[in-house]
């Protein structure tokens, strides 16, 4: 049995309160609301930049599309010139009756090509706002971000300077204690994920409920005021008072 001044196992009970608020301080820094608020916008971030992708590709198929259809109006006013010209300069009859007939195909196909050409553009003026609309909403989410990724900041800021003072008063506490007894309480707080020491009044415990058995009773009476004792049960230290 381990074996320690019943005044240091004591002091494991203040030891134990600067564990637990410092294990708080450590759930409250992974638990901060914030934390959400910048993976929700994360995942905007995402799907707005997946979204640009998209409009953006797309916006450049119907640039594409558009500078095809107003290459084609080009190259049939050209050709259309052409045969005007021809026709102008003192085509033979028979000529000029070719041209003419060429020449009312190329303006159904221009107004044709020119009712495309105007579909496309209001396309592309479409795809031109909406690129337009999802830098503003991105820029949006960069600022919401960046406030919350402050906040977080000033929150850890605050949570860490409180632990940093809680972690030299634990230190300062621990170094007064026996070594031996420190790494006894330690290991038992790694064992059940916190608790170490716990205070009992005769068989009546605080802060966890332990129905003793009768040899853990005995032990508990019989035990030296310098014996560490502990429970069957989790292996907390259980400091008397």
């Amino acid at each position: 049995m381990t074996r320690a001044p019943a005044e240091q196992q004591k002091r494991l009970l203040d030891l134990q309160k600067l564990d637990t608020r410092l294990a708080r301080i450590a759930h409250e820094r992974r638990s901060l609301p914030v934390h959400a608020r910048i993976a929700d916008l994360e995942t905007k971030a995402a799907e707005c930049e997946r979204e640009r992708i998209e409009t953006a590709t797309r916006r450049s198929d119907s640039g594409r599309e558009l500078a095809r259809i107003e290459s084609d109006v080009e190259q049939i006013h050209t050709r259309a010139k052409r045969h005007h010209e021809r026709l102008m300069g003192g085509a033979s009859a028979k000529e000029a009756q070719a041209l003419e007939q060429e020449l009312a195909l190329l303006a159904g196909r221009t107004s044709e090509l020119e009712d495309l050409e105007l579909e496309q553009m209001e396309v592309v003026e479409q795809l031109d706002a909406d690129l337009a609309a999802i830098k503003e909403r991105a820029e949006a989410i960069v600022t919401a971000s960046n406030e919350a990724i402050a906040e977080r900041e000033k929150e850890f800021s605050r949570l860490d300077a409180e632990a940093r003072s809680l972690g030299a008063e634990r230190d300062a506490l621990a170094g007064t204690l026996s070594a031996d007894l420190v790494a006894l309480y330690d290991e038992i707080r790694e064992h059940t994920g916190g608790l170490g020491a716990i205070a009992i009044y005769g068989t009546r415990t605080e802060g966890v409920s332990i129905d003793f058995s009768l040899s853990e009773i005995h032990e508990i009476n019989s035990a030296g005021p310098d014996d560490v004792v502990t429970s069957e049960e989790h292996g907390y230290i259980l400091v008397r008072l």
